[in-house]
């Protein structure tokens, strides 16, 4: 069959595409590791500050006090195990059927009403910009050249230069990067014959080395070719993520339970180890009972449907999820039915078979206050610390065996206090 120049170009340019995608760390090559079989690390960003009251820290009205939710004028406050919830949303079938993967931390104060600052806080550790997020962190320390290591569906995303997320919003698009020789409407069907494709990807792989071993490459020249030599050495397991990527009408309708559909098939293929999933909206500082329900119900679908997932797929038991949002809102509402910002927060931390399952680090007063907790028993104590972000932080790259490791000395969170949130 003839090739014209223009499709032959195309080709190329296309396969070109694919090694590109290779998420590689900024600062140094890793050799990649082969079959990865490690922890799987989740972090879900509740964008826009979500209501605790009305979720893992519920609150009654206080006599005397403004009303701070409405359902707790008819409805009481319940439990799963030693977890408490409020009776709202999809918040029963949530906790009773997974409390005891739970950890529950009520009272970070986030120390800002700021979203910029909150969401960098909580995500970061730090209240200032530089510290790569946690799931950088651990993709840059645990499997650094898996062809999509750090997967981000957006939110807070800073690597420090550790390492490169890949965004993946479009998953035709995606496809057509990881298959760019197979037509996007016939996954059947494709645009060079494979002995052709072969031709080129042989021609390129030699122009390559010979442009690698030039000794005259200037050192940042002499990187990009390194960092693009092992992103094509990677390549071929995009190739097995793009085949376990279902088709239109098998993908979930909802955008949020997508982002944990192909987050657990890149986990299941071996081509990825962390990722940040994001779902918005939560800034409700109108009409919050109408808007920030669903919107709660809609979290907690999502997150059992990851587990749900990660099951089916074989992965359960390798994956830790940490659900948190900017900080939390006001307990009260303002004039025009909404809530407000409020620095004091939660954050629930999720395994499978975890030992310290079924925890509840109660951290606030009535009023949603946070109150000092001392760092062994966990239990509320006027000589113990006020839990922050930089806390939870510590605790997780421990737990996740982030902080054994020369990265963590580079991004130290200084950390006088260590809470035994996991032993």
């Amino acid at each position: 069959m003839a090739i014209k120049r223009r499709d032959f170009l195309a080709s190329i340019n296309k396969i070109a595409a694919t090694t590109a995608l290779g998420s590689l760390p900024t600062g140094r090559l890793f050799a990649a590791p082969e079959d990865y079989s490690g922890r799987l690390f989740v972090t879900v960003q509740a964008e826009g500050a979500w209501d605790v009251a009305s979720f893992c820290d519920p609150k009654a009205n206080p006599a005397g006090e403004d009303i701070i939710n409405t359902w707790a004028q008819t409805a009481e406050i319940q439990s799963a195990g030693n977890l408490r919830y409020a009776p709202v949303a999809g918040n029963a079938a949530f906790f009773e059927k997974h409390y005891q993967k739970m950890l529950v931390i009520n009272g970070i104060d986030s120390q800002t009403n700021s979203h910029s600052t909150g969401v960098l806080h909580n995500w970061s550790g730090r209240n200032s910009a530089g510290f790569p997020s946690l799931t950088a962190l651990f993709a840059a320390t645990h499997a650094p050249a898996l062809p999509l290591s750090y997967l981000n569906y957006g939110g807070y995303a800073e690597t420090a230069r550790l390492i490169r997320y890949t965004r993946l919003n479009d998953v035709r698009a995606l496809l057509s990067v990881l298959t760019p020789n197979v037509l996007p409407w016939d996954r059947e069907q494709t645009f060079q014959h494979p002995d052709m494709l072969a031709m080129v990807k042989e021609h390129q792989q030699a122009r390559l080395e010979r442009l690698r071993s030039n000794p005259n490459n200037l050192p940042r020249t002499q990187y990009a070719m390194d960092v693009y030599y092992s992103a094509r050495q990677n390549a071929g397991g995009l190739e097995d993520f793009a085949a376990v990527i279902p088709p239109d009408d098998q993908l979930q309708s909802n955008r949020f339970m997508q982002q944990m559909q192909i987050t657990t098939l890149a986990f299941k293929s071996g081509v990825a180890c962390s990722a940040d999933v994001v779902l918005g909206g939560f800034d409700t500082h109108a009409d919050h009972d109408r808007d920030q329900m669903p919107l709660l119900a809609e979290l907690t679908a999502g997150i059992d449907y990851l587990w749900d997932y990660a099951e089916e797929q074989g992965i359960a038991d390798r994956l830790t999820v940490l659900i948190a949002s900017d900080f939390a809102r006001t307990p009260w509402y303002n004039s025009s039915a909404g809530k407000d910002h409020w620095s004091v927060g939660s954050a629930i931390v999720m395994e499978k078979n975890a030992s310290w399952g079924n925890r509840l680090v109660a951290g606030t007063d009535e009023m949603q206050h946070a109150l000092k907790v001392d760092t062994g028993s966990l239990q509320a104590s006027d000589s113990g610390s006020v839990i922050y972000p930089k806390h939870i932080h510590q605790a997780m790259r421990d737990h996740l065996g982030i902080s054994s490791s020369a990265i963590d000395d580079a991004y130290p969170l200084s950390v006088a206090e260590r809470f035994n949130f996991f032993s």
